[in-house]
């Protein structure tokens, strides 16, 4: 049985107390799915930090707050959007976001706009300059620390599947606030 086997291997002491039933019972497919995923996002985490970290002042990204770089990020992919919209996807109160806003119109990245259906809504969109520092940044990559380390490090086939993995940490990473659905995989059938 090879929950057995993996419940054993992490915790020799178990078999001796239990039954084959009872581990069995134990490896619900559900809770065993929640170990792994947590298991794997705390790894995640991990990883994320540390790439960051040796990133950091490689990019002009270094220029920014990880909060002004996201909000850029977010206003490339969505396109205009309110303080309070930004606010609910940046999970953070609406005096921060004017905070990091505030910081990002003082260096002609994004403008205020009126909208088009409520006059009386403004709406943040990024400037052409705006435009210009996220394409500056993938520019910038090309001779970063992360691009000569994957260059030198992984083979073609890793790199097509770590591209495969970006397209998964985009959508963990553009997920709307409060997004708790699940995408489970369920038997057939």
């Amino acid at each position: 049985m090879p929950e057995l086997s993996a419940m054993t291997h992490l915790n020799p002491r178990l078999h001796h107390h239990m039954s084959r039933a009872q581990v069995a019972e134990t490896t619900d497919r559900e809770p065993r799915r929640h170990r792994d995923v947590t298991a794997l996002a705390a790894a995640l985490q991990i990883v994320s930090g540390l790439i960051m970290r040796r990133t950091r002042n490689d990019t002009a990204i270094a220029e920014l707050s990880l909060t002004q770089v996201s909000i850029l990020a977010r206003l490339e992919r969505g396109g205009a959007m309110s303080h309070a919209a930004l606010a609910k996807i940046e999970r953070l109160r609406p005096q921060t976001i004017r905070n990091v806003v505030d910081g990002l119109r003082a260096r002609g990245l994004v403008v205020g706009e009126r909208d088009s259906v409520d006059g009386r809504r403004i709406r943040l969109a990024l400037t052409e300059a705006g435009r210009g520092w996220v394409r500056g940044v993938r520019t910038t990559a090309q001779d970063s620390f992360l691009t000569r380390t994957m260059a030198e490090q992984l083979s073609p086939k890793e790199l097509a599947t770590l591209a495969e993995a970006l397209k998964l940490l985009e959508r963990i990473a553009f997920a709307p606030a409060g997004s708790h659905s699940t995408h489970r995989d369920t038997p057939s059938g």
